[in-house]
C-alpha cells in the first residue's frame, strides 16, 4: 500500500462541509455500478482475472498508474500483484544483462550533460571543420545555445537517428544540420571510447533484447504486460512498446474520443462510447444518441457527466471561485480534483489561497522549490552574489532566521544578528565583509564605556559584541571562500584570471558555492528537509560533473536551470506524497488529470494564451528538417496543439460526475485580456446540444465575471473576507460604504481613517500636528529648558512636525548604505570629508609654517584629501571604480577651489572647530525679555580682525537659499548665523561684526554671503517665539513642499515627486491654507513673517 501510495483511510480528514438538507449527489463515485471509466473497468477485470499474479502496467508516469490502481481498489477489487512502471525503466531491466555483458554504465542525465558539453567543446574547437566555428562563435558560451544544442541532439538519438544516418542526408544541409550531425557523432565517440551506455543506448538494447528469440534471465518473461492508452509510438520508446506489444503486451482499452482524430503515434485503443464526455467533438451524435436513449435505451446505461462554465478575473479570483463551488455543492475536499493548463502558476496561486484558509492539498506536480526555506535561501544566494553582495539581501536571510552559524553554545537569533550585520555598514563588495568584521572585533578592546553604564553592563555588551561578530564570521566566513570569483566579461571578451587560475568558472565551483550556504539553513518542517536533501543532492553530481569552465553568469545559469525542481507540498503528516490523498483536495495538469476518478473535477486555466499551448519551432531543428529526417519519429510543433487537444478530449471523456471549466480573462503581467480556449465553446455546445453556438453565446453565457466579490447564486462563504464582502453587496451589484464600519471593527485603523479624514477639514487636530498641552505635562513642553543645535531650531523653524518626529519622538531614520549606481558619497559624507580636508589644512599649514601661496600649501591640502578618501574608501563601498574615480577627482577639484579662495583673502583664524555649550548647561542666547536660548555647536572657523571677530561657515553645495530674496531668516529656516555670532562674542568676550557663508567647492564657484550682526540682533527671540510654540504643544507641517525634498520623513508624510523634483505634500497644503486663520499657526506664521514682525529695537 505504501509502494502505490494508496490510502484507504475510512474518515477523510476534509474541511469544514456547510448544513444540506441532504447528502450530496456523489455521482461519479468509483465503485458504483456503471461509474468508473472504461480503463479503471479494464484494470478492475485484470484483477479480478489474475488475482496476486505479478503483472506489469506500463503508465506515462508512475503517478498516473497510482492513480488508476487506487480506483481500483476503492471498487473493491485488490491491486495486489500490479506493478507500475513506466517505458525507460522497463527497458532498463530488459537492458540490464546486455548492457553488462558489453562492459556497458548507463549514465544519468548530469553525466549525459557533461559529455554533450565536452562534444560541443570539441565541435565548436574546429574538431569538425565546415566553418562551424566562424557561425557559431558568438553563441559558444552562451547557455541558451548549448542547451538548444543539447535538446536536439537528445531528440534526435531518442528518435533512433544516429549520426551516420544524419550524414547520409547532409546533402543541401544547412549549417545547423551541420553542427548538429558533428556535435552527435563526437558525442557517440565518447560514449563508445569510455564503455557507457544513455537513455538512446538502453532502449536501443532493450528494443534488440525482446526483439531476440533467446528469453533472457533478468526481465519480466512471461510476466503479463498492459499499456495504457495514450503512451507515445515516437522514436525509441515507441519502437520498444510495440516491440512489447508483439511479444503479447496489451494495450487497455479507455472511452473513445468521437469526432476527433486520435494522433497519428500514440498506443490507442477504445472501448464503445458510454460517456457524455465523449462526445466533446461529436455534437450531432450525441444529439443522436440523447434521442435514442429517451426513447428505445435504459438511461442507466449512459455515464452522466454533468458540466458546468465560468470565468473569472484573475488567477486568484478564478480559484476562489472553484472553492466557493465545492463547498456550495456539500462535497468533501477528498472528492475533488482540480486539473491546471499551468500546474505551477496554478499550483502557486492554490497552495497561498487554501494554507491560508487550512485547506489540505496535495500536488500531482509538486511545487517550486522556491516555496520552501532552502529553495528561498538559493534564490537568494544567487541574487546576492549577482547584485555585488548587497549586504541587505544577506541580512533578510539572516533576519528571517533561513540560514545560521553553526551553533556554539547559546544561539543568536536571526534579527539580533541581522542587527549586528546592518551596523557594520558593508552596504556591498564581497571583500568588505571580513575586512569590515575583522576590523570591528580588532576594536572591541578600544571600546569605551556609555555615560550611564556600571562595568559590569559595559563588560556583558562588550562580550555579546564580540560573540555575534563571531558568529556572522562563521556564517559569512565559509560561504564567501566557496563562492568562486564574479568576474564580468567587458565588451563580450572573457576577463583574465590571475596567474596559475584557469580562466572562468564551472558549474561545479558554482555548486560548491551555493551548498555551503545550504549547511547553514536553519532546520524547519519536513518539507524543507526534503528540499533541501534534493537540493544537495544534485549540487552533488553538479560538482561531480559539470567542470567545464565558463564565464560565471553561464556557470550560475546552468545551476540554477538544474535546481529548478519541484517539490511535494508540505503536509502535516510528513513528507507529501505525488499523489491524491485522502482529506485533501488535489491539483495536477492536463496530462496527468482525470486518473484519480473523483466525482468533482474543475479544469482551470482555459484561456487561449495557455490552451493548447505554443507551436513555436526548435530553433536548431525546424519541422521541414524533423520531416526529412525522422520519417515520423520526430514530433512536430504543430503537433503540441493537436496532443494536447487530445488529452483534453481524452480527459472529458473519461470523467464521470461533474466537471466545471473555467478560464482567467485578465493577464496582469501583461496587462491584456485574455480570451477563451476553444475546448470551452465545445462544452458550450455539447451542454447545449447545438453544434452552432459561437463564442458570443459562450460569453453570454460565462455571465458575471467571478470576482472577489461572492457571486449570488452561490450560497458558500469561504472565509471572512466573502462574509464581509457579501454583506456590502447590494441586489443590483453595487458595494455599500463599509468604511465607518470597518473603522468601528479595526480602531487602529479607524484612527488612521480620522487622521486622513482631518487633512480635509479646516480645523487643527492631533492628526495636523497640534497636540496641545496636557497635564500631566508631556516632555515636548519643557522645549525651554532643552539645549538644541542651530540644525534642530532650523528644523523647527523648517518644518515644525519634522521637529516632533526627530526631536520629541526620537524617530531615526535607518542609516543603511543605499546602492546608487551613479553615486558614490551623499552629501553628508562628502561635505564631511571636505570639512575635516579644510579644518586639517588650516591647521598643519600653521604648525608647519606655510603659507597659503606657496605650493607646498596645495600640497598639503591634497596629500590630507588623499587620506580622507582613502578612509572614506574603506568606510563607504563604492557601486564602481569609475564613478568613486570620478567623485575622487571632483573632491579634488574642490580642495583646489578651497586653496584658491585662501589664497585669495588669507585668514587670520583664532579658532577652527570652535565647540560652544558641550557641556550640560549649554550656552545661553539672549531672547529679548524671555529666558535666553541654550543651544550647542561647532564653528568651523573664527577670524580675529583686531577689534572685532568674524565667523566663518563653510557650506560644500551651491547658494541656493541665500539669495536676497530669502531675506535675513529665511521664514524662520535660518538660525545658524545669528546664534553663531551671539556664542563667538560669548565665548571668546570679543565683538563679531558679521556672520559669513563660505562656498569653497567647484559648485558653489567660492562665493561668500555676509550678514551682519545689527541684522541678527533679534534671532534668539526668534528662536525663543518658535519653542514657545513648540511648548504650547503646536507642531504643524510646513506651509511650503519644498521644505520637504531633503525631509528623512517623507514616506510618514506621503510626500511626492514629479518628472521634474517638484514636491507635493497633503499635510503642507493643510498648513498653507489654513496659516493666515488659525491660531495654533500663529507661531510658524510669525517665523515666516519675522523680518516684517520682529521686536523694535
Amino acid at each position: 500500500m505504501t509502494q502505490l501510495g494508496l490510502d484507504f483511510d475510512a474518515k477523510p480528514a476534509g474541511g469544514p462541509v456547510p448544513d444540506r438538507d441532504g447528502p450530496p449527489d456523489r455521482g461519479g463515485v468509483p465503485g458504483r455500478s456503471g461509474s468508473a471509466c472504461i480503463l479503471v473497468r479494464e484494470l478492475a477485470r485484470i484483477a479480478r482475472e489474475t488475482g496476486r499474479e505479478r503483472k506489469i502496467l506500463v503508465t506515462r508516469t508512475r503517478g498516473e498508474g497510482k492513480e488508476l490502481l487506487r480506483q481500483v481498489a476503492l471498487g473493491g477489487q485488490s491491486w495486489a500483484g500490479f506493478e507500475v512502471t513506466t517505458a525507460r525503466p522497463l527497458a532498463m531491466k530488459y537492458a540490464a544483462e546486455a548492457l553488462t555483458r558489453a562492459g556497458a554504465s548507463v549514465i544519468d542525465p548530469f553525466d549525459e550533460q557533461a559529455l554533450m558539453e565536452e562534444a560541443i567543446d570539441h565541435v565548436m574547437a574546429g574538431g569538425a571543420g565546415g566553418g562551424l566555428v566562424a557561425r557559431f562563435a558568438g553563441l559558444a558560451e552562451k547557455v541558451g545555445f548549448r542547451d538548444a544544442v543539447r535538446n536536439s541532439v537528445e531528440a534526435l538519438r531518442l528518435a533512433g537517428i544516429r549520426s551516420g544516418a544524419l550524414r547520409k542526408g547532409r546533402g543541401g544541409a544547412s549549417r545547423r544540420q551541420i553542427l548538429l550531425t558533428a556535435v552527435d557523432e563526437r558525442l557517440e565517440e565518447l560514449l563508445d571510447a569510455r564503455g557507457l551506455a544513455d537513455t538512446a543506448v538502453v532502449l536501443e538494447m532493450a528494443i534488440q533484447v525482446v526483439n531476440s528469440d533467446a528469453a533472457g534471465t533478468g526481465r519480466p518473461a512471461g510476466v503479463p504486460i498492459y499499456l495504457v492508452p495514450g503512451l507515445t509510438d515516437r522514436g525509441l520508446t515507441g519502437q520498444f512498446l510495440r516491440a512489447l506489444e508483439r511479444r503479447g503486451a496489451t494495450i487497455l482499452k479507455t472511452d473513445p474520443v468521437l469526432g476527433l482524430a486520435a494522433p497519428p503515434r500514440i498506443l490507442w485503443a477504445a472501448g464503445p462510447a458510454e460517456s457524455v464526455g465523449s462526445h466533446l467533438h461529436a455534437i450531432e451524435q450525441w444529439r443522436e444518441r440523447r434521442r435514442r436513449t429517451d426513447t428505445e435505451e435504459d438511461p442507466s446505461r449512459s455515464a452522466e457527466l454533468r458540466i458546468d462554465l465560468f470565468a473569472a478575473g484573475s488567477v486568484h479570483d478564478e480559484l476562489r471561485g472553484v472553492l466557493r463551488r465545492v463547498t456550495d455543492m456539500g462535497a468533501r475536499w477528498d472528492e475533488v480534483e482540480i486539473v491546471a493548463s499551468d500546474p505551477a502558476m496554478y499550483g502557486s496561486a492554490l497552495h497561498t489561497l487554501a494554507d491560508s484558509m487550512g485547506i489540505p492539498v496535495t500536488f500531482a506536480v509538486g511545487l517550486p522549490v522556491e516555496r520552501t526555506r532552502p529553495g528561498r535561501v538559493v534564490a537568494t544566494y544567487f541574487k546576492w552574489v549577482e547584485s555585488g553582495f548587497q549586504e541587505s539581501v544577506f541580512r533578510a536571510l539572516v533576519e528571517a532566521d533561513d540560514v545560521s552559524p553553526p551553533s556554539r553554545g547559546d544561539r543568536i537569533a536571526g534579527p539580533r544578528l541581522a542587527r549586528a550585520l546592518r551596523r557594520l555598514r558593508i552596504g556591498w563588495g564581497r571583500e568588505r565583509y571580513m575586512d569590515r568584521i575583522e576590523a570591528v572585533l580588532r576594536a572591541i578592546p578600544a571600546m569605551n564605556p556609555g555615560r550611564y553604564e556600571d562595568d559590569e553592563r559595559f563588560e556583558r555588551r562588550k562580550m555579546y559584541k564580540e560573540k555575534t561578530l563571531r558568529a556572522l564570521r562563521a556564517l559569512l566566513g565559509p560561504v564567501l571562500e566557496a563562492t568562486p570569483e564574479v568576474r564580468a566579461p567587458r565588451n563580450g571578451a572573457r576577463a583574465a584570471p590571475p596567474a596559475g587560475v584557469a580562466a572562468g568558472v564551472s558549474p561545479a565551483e558554482v555548486a560548491t558555492g551555493v551548498k555551503s550556504l545550504l549547511t547553514r539553513v536553519t532546520d524547519g518542517t519536513d518539507t524543507d528537509d526534503t528540499a533541501r536533501d534534493r537540493l544537495v543532492r544534485i549540487l552533488d553530481r553538479i560538482e561531480a560533473t559539470l567542470t567545464r569552465r565558463t564565464d560565471f553568469p553561464s556557470a550560475a545559469a546552468i545551476v540554477k536551470s538544474l535546481l529548478e525542481i519541484r517539490i511535494p507540498a508540505p503536509r502535516t503528516e510528513g513528507a507529501a506524497p505525488w499523489s491524491s490523498a485522502s482529506g485533501h483536495l488535489y491539483l495536477t495538469d492536463l496530462r496527468h488529470g482525470g486518473a484519480a476518478g473523483r466525482p468533482f473535477t474543475f479544469v482551470v486555466g482555459l484561456d487561449s494564451a495557455r490552451f493548447p499551448g505554443s507551436a513555436i519551432e526548435d530553433p536548431l531543428l525546424l519541422d521541414r528538417e524533423r520531416l526529412r529526417l525522422g520519417q515520423g519519429e520526430l514530433a512536430f510543433a504543430s503537433d503540441r496543439a493537436a496532443d494536447a487537444r487530445f488529452n483534453f478530449a481524452q480527459l472529458a471523456a473519461r470523467l464521470r460526475g461533474t466537471l466545471v471549466l473555467s478560464y482567467a480573462r485578465w493577464d496582469p503581467a501583461e496587462a491584456r485580456a485574455l480570451s477563451p480556449a476553444p475546448e470551452l465553446l465545445q462544452a458550450l455546445r455539447l451542454m447545449e446540444g447545438d453544434p452552432r453556438l459561437t463564442f458570443e453565446d459562450l460569453d453570454r453565457r460565462l455571465g458575471v465575471t467571478e470576482s472577489r466579490l461572492p457571486r449570488a447564486d452561490l450560497r458558500a462563504d469561504l472565509d471572512a473576507c466573502d462574509v464581509w464582502l457579501r454583506a456590502l453587496a447590494t441586489s443590483d451589484g453595487r458595494l455599500r460604504d463599509g468604511v465607518q464600519a470597518v473603522g468601528l471593527a479595526y480602531p487602529r485603523l479607524g484612527q488612521g481613517l480620522a487622521a486622513a479624514a482631518a487633512l480635509h477639514v479646516d480645523a487643527a487636530s492631533v492628526h495636523t500636528g497640534i497636540i496641545g498641552e496636557r497635564d500631566p505635562p508631556f516632555s515636548y513642553q519643557d522645549q525651554r529648558t532643552r539645549i538644541l543645535s542651530a540644525s534642530r531650531l532650523e528644523d523647527l523653524g523648517a518644518c515644525p512636525r519634522r521637529f516632533l518626529f526627530a526631536n520629541v519622538l526620537r524617530v531615526s531614520t535607518p542609516d543603511d548604505p543605499e546602492f546608487d549606481p551613479h553615486r558614490w558619497l551623499d552629501a553628508l559624507q562628502r561635505g564631511s570629508l571636505l570639512h575635516n580636508v579644510y579644518e586639517q589644512t588650516l591647521k598643519r599649514a600653521r604648525d608647519q609654517g606655510i603659507e597659503p601661496a606657496e605650493d607646498a600649501f596645495l600640497a598639503l591640502a591634497l596629500e590630507l584629501a588623499h587620506g580622507e578618501i582613502a578612509k572614506m574608501t574603506r568606510e563607504v563601498p563604492s557601486p564602481s571604480p569609475v564613478v568613486r574615480f570620478i567623485e575622487t577627482t571632483r573632491l579634488r577639484e574642490d580642495v583646489h577651489s578651497f586653496v584658491e579662495m585662501i589664497r585669495r583673502e588669507p585668514p587670520s583664524w583664532i579658532a577652527l572647530e570652535m565647540d560652544f555649550g558641550m557641556d550640560d548647561t549649554g550656552l545661553g542666547i539672549p531672547a529679548g525679555d524671555d529666558a535666553p536660548v541654550l543651544v550647542r555647536g561647532r564653528i568651523d572657523r573664527v577670524d580675529d580682525h583686531g577689534t572685532h571677530l568674524r565667523v566663518v561657515d563653510y557650506k560644500t553645495g551651491t547658494d541656493y537659499g541665500h539669495d536676497r530674496k530669502s531675506g535675513v531668516y529665511r521664514g524662520g529656516r535660518r538660525l545658524q548665523h545669528a546664534l553663531y555670532t551671539a556664542a563667538t562674542a560669548a565665548v571668546r568676550g570679543k565683538p563679531v561684526d558679521r556672520m559669513e557663508y563660505h562656498f569653497p567647492t567647484r559648485r558653489g564657484e567660492n562665493r561668500i554671503r555676509r550678514y551682519s550682526v545689527p541684522d541678527l540682533r533679534h534671532g534668539g527671540a526668534l528662536a525663543a517665539m518658535m519653542l514657545e510654540g513648540a511648548g504650547a504643544g503646536w507642531f504643524p507641517a510646513t506651509d511650503d513642499a519644498a521644505d520637504c525634498r531633503y525631509c528623512d520623513y517623507q514616506e510618514v508624510c506621503g510626500v511626492r515627486a514629479d518628472k521634474r523634483g517638484n514636491t507635493s505634500c497633503r499635510y503642507a497644503e493643510w498648513t498653507k491654507r489654513n496659516l493666515d486663520a488659525l491660531p495654533e499657526l500663529s507661531a510658524l506664521r510669525r517665523a515666516r513673517n519675522w523680518e516684517d514682525e520682529e521686536p523694535l529695537s
